[in-house]
This record gives structure tokens, sequence and C-alpha cells, in this order.
């Protein structure tokens, strides 16, 4: 097979250019994660798990009719006609259902994709049935050495599948996830914290796969409290060895793909996506 270049070429800036959020917003847990996803001004397929259900009810305060939320882990199943809840390779199978309608999610109208949240997430993919086996060591028994590995090759294909909905259907897509603070300020900015996934290995798997990371947090003044992105805090995973000496140091510190951010600005990404409309 011959290399060609310039298709290699196009294909690459047409990537850089791409004025769609590949965004993964992180805030510690009642912060505003799920309100942000409302505020895009677009019309928005929100995938959510039961355990999540008030992420939904939240979008839909900003984004009101624009938010169409699906709980991929509810419902009825195959032919049954009652309601239950899915089991965790189900509910896998409904969510990589969901993800590859590329035509239902164009033609409905959706210009917007929210995932909430990957610690939900994270839990589901923990009791599957790949889950377990990708756990087993040589002789069939569990080996919690290979949890970490395990959950980041499933979370990032489900990653992954969001991304080709972007490529297949040119909306933006935007995971949630939980930041646990370590230090914050008087005012509510949070000056140090990290994310609340299992191990380097996971959170290396799901950082490297979104292009954007803003952090939310309710920030206040006087009595005035307000949902703020901050990008001026220290958001890192740290790995250290059996004696406490850091070897890796994972950052996820707010950025924006082509765009310089400022300190603090009001958790609306109608305002972030006009910005990155104008790189």
């Amino acid at each position: 097979m011959t290399f060609n270049f310039a298709t290699a070429k196009a294909s690459a800036l047409k990537s850089l250019k791409s004025p769609l959020l590949e965004l993964l917003l992180l805030g510690p847990s009642g912060a505003g994660k799920s309100y942000c996803t409302g505020t895009t001004g677009l019309k928005t397929l929100f995938i959510y798990f039961t355990r999540e259900t008030h992420g939904a009810k939240t979008a839909a305060v900003t984004g009101k009719d624009d938010i169409i939320p699906i709980c991929v882990d509810f419902g009825t199943w195959g032919d049954e006609k009652e309601e239950r809840a899915f089991t965790a390779d189900e509910t896998l199978a409904t969510l990589g259902s969901l993800l590859t309608s590329y035509n239902l999610i164009s033609t409905e109208g959706f210009k917007s994709v929210v995932l909430d949240g990957i610690a939900a997430l994270e839990v589901v993919v923990k009791e599957s049935t790949l889950w377990k086996k990708k756990c087993q060591s040589a002789k069939g028994v569990h080996n919690s050495f290979k949890e970490t590995e395990a959950s980041g090759e499933i979370i990032g294909s489900v990653i992954n599948a969001l991304k080709a909905v972007q490529r297949e259907c040119g909306v933006h897509i935007i995971a949630t996830s939980i930041l646990d603070v370590k230090n914050m300020d008087g005012f509510g900015g949070i000056t140090e914290a990290a994310p609340r996934l299992q191990g380097y290995g996971l959170c290396e798997s799901v950082v490297a796969n979104f292009g954007d990371i803003l952090v939310v947090g309710r920030m206040t003044k006087g009595t005035d409290v307000k949902w703020k992105f901050q990008s001026l805090m220290d958001v890192k995973k740290v790995s250290k060895d059996e004696n406490g000496t850091i070897k890796k140091i994972l950052n996820f510190s707010p950025r924006i793909s082509g765009m310089v951010l400022p300190p603090i600005m009001d958790a609306d990404l109608s305002l972030i996506i006009k910005m990155k409309e104008q790189v």
C-alpha cells in the first residue's frame, strides 16, 4: 500500500480546525457538571445511568426541551413487556447500540451528545462479564493487578465509540467525571484536585481520549453563589512506587484546544463553543 500524503494531510488539517468540542467535564459532586451540559443551546442526546438520574433533571433546568434524556441501564429488554434494571452486560450492549445509531442521531437533529458520566460507567464495567474475563489469570482466578488495565480498555472503547459519533454525525461530545478536591480558596476556587477514577492507568486511558478539559465549581462572593469554569488549579493523577516515590504524573489541567482560557469564566458551554468557532 502506498502512503497517500495529500489525503493524510487533508484529514489532519480538518481535525485540527474542527470547532467541535471533545470535552471531558470535571467537577466535584454537586458542582454543576450536569447543569453545564444543558448550556450548549443545542439539541442534546443526554445519555445517563440510573445512579445519575438527577443529572438529566439538572441539565433540563438550563437546556429545557433541548435535552433528550436516554437511560441505558433501565427499561424494557428485547421482547419483554415489563421495565426492569438491566444487567451490566445488557447496559453495555444498550450503550454500544445507541452510540452506533448514527442515522438516528443525525435525523433527530442532535448537535451534542453527553455521556453522564465516566464514574457511573466504571461501576457498570466492573460488574460486566467482559471485565471479569479480562481480570482472570492464566489459571482462571481473579487477578486484581489486571483491574485497572481491564477498566481502561473497556471504558476506552466506549469513549472511542463516542468519538466515532462525532466523526460520523458532526456533533459536540461531552463526558462528565467526578473530581476530588484536595484544596480550595475561601471563595470556592479549586487549587488542587484529582479525578475520581481507580488507578493511574485508567485515568490515562480517559484523559488521552479528550482534546478538551474543563473544570466547573461553585464560587461565592458574599451571599452570591455561581457556577464557574476555573482554569488555574493543579489537576493531576500521581503514580507512586512502594516507597512513595513519584514515578509518573498525569496532567488533567483545564484546556480547550486552540484557545487560551481565562482564569475564571461563567460556566456556559455556549460561550466556549462560540470562542472555539472563532479560533
